[in-house]
């Protein structure tokens, strides 16, 4: 390829990586997605490595210093190498002055329903299922004659399965994390965590199950009031009792913290905003934080968070507040 052909890839790998993560594609943006995809085997090439660039700012989770530099990722070929590492630093900042949330620009082309930071929507299924989506959430649907299958790509979901009887005799499985739970009765909630899922039951049983290369298949049955934590490195955690009002909150705009640790907090307060929180610390990270508050009003969550540990914070509005 030569290099007005790499260039122009690389460009349009970065403006497909900033699409993707604006909005949901419809079926012609998907489908000319695809096709640009196919037409030259350096465009996929091209867009993974624009992809792992956009990543890299995760990274911003632990440490602010990726705000002064983009680090440029390894490509297996050298064409185009610097064309792409320019182009992907001015869409960064460019992307992070707009208050545009960092995210995975694969979700926004495969969810069939997806929400926006701060953002809660109710979806209801082709069989009169009901899922609430919390913010910065996302799912794909796999309906089928055996099963109907949900995927939880990102956040985390509140599930009113239609029961088993009657007409519907298909279960209803949600796949998370390497993980599938399985309505043995109707309501519960999952959550995506950073190296698995945690799973509650809200009303009647379900069947969590987990298959890990070291130990296989695991299940585990949860009844209302319970909840477990699980990853494919460690399988499942302890099943714990759970105050449900308090897991299921999110959905009347409050958030409800019982000696949680600070960096759990700030995972879960960073889908409520474009702008992301770091943690400067690990020993800060790990302080335990207790209270209710209004999702409405994340300025004032942070000054009582703060506060409460006796830690300061600075902000770089709207791009990220740095808590130390």
């Amino acid at each position: 390829m030569n290099e007005d052909r790499s260039s122009d890839a690389d460009r349009r790998a970065a403006e497909w990586v900033a699409r993707l993560d604006g909005r949901p594609l419809d079926d012609s943006e998907r489908e000319a997605f695809r096709h640009w995809l196919e037409a030259h085997p350096d465009h996929r090439p091209a867009f993974e490595e624009a992809h792992r660039a956009w990543r890299s700012l995760d990274l911003l989770r632990h440490d602010p210093g990726p705000l002064r530099t983009v680090p440029r990722p390894a490509r297996k070929t050298t064409v185009g190498r610097a064309g792409i590492a320019g182009v992907v630093a001015l869409l960064v900042l460019g992307l992070l002055s707009l208050r545009y949330h960092v995210g995975d620009p694969w979700i926004a082309l495969t969810a069939d329903w997806r929400t926006a930071p701060g953002q809660t929507r109710q979806v209801t299924l082709a069989d009169g299922s009901l899922v609430e989506l919390g913010p910065d959430s996302a799912i794909v649907l796999h309906f089928g004659a055996d099963e109907r299958r949900v995927t939880l790509l990102s956040g985390e979901a509140f599930f009113h399965a239609t029961p088993r009887d009657g007409k519907e005799r298909r279960p209803f499985v949600v796949d998370a994390a390497h993980g599938t739970t399985t309505a043995l009765g109707t309501q519960f909630l999952v959550e995506e965590r950073p190296d698995g899922a945690r799973v509650t039951a809200v009303e009647h049983r379900i069947e969590v199950a987990l298959d890990t290369p070291e130990r296989g298949v695991d299940r585990v049955v949860l009844s209302p009031g319970h909840t477990v934590q699980y990853d494919v490195s460690h399988g499942f955690g302890r099943v714990d009792t759970v105050d449900v009002a308090e897991a299921t909150a999110w959905r009347t705009g409050l958030l409800v913290f019982d000696s949680v640790p600070l960096q759990d907090v700030v995972r879960k307060l960073n889908r409520y905003r474009r702008g992301r929180i770091v943690v400067a610390s690990t020993q800060l990270a790990q302080r335990r934080v207790s209270g209710v508050f209004a999702t409405s009003d994340l300025d004032d969550v942070i000054r009582t968070i703060t506060a409460e540990l006796g830690a300061n914070a600075s902000s770089l509005p709207p791009l990220v507040t740095v808590l130390y």
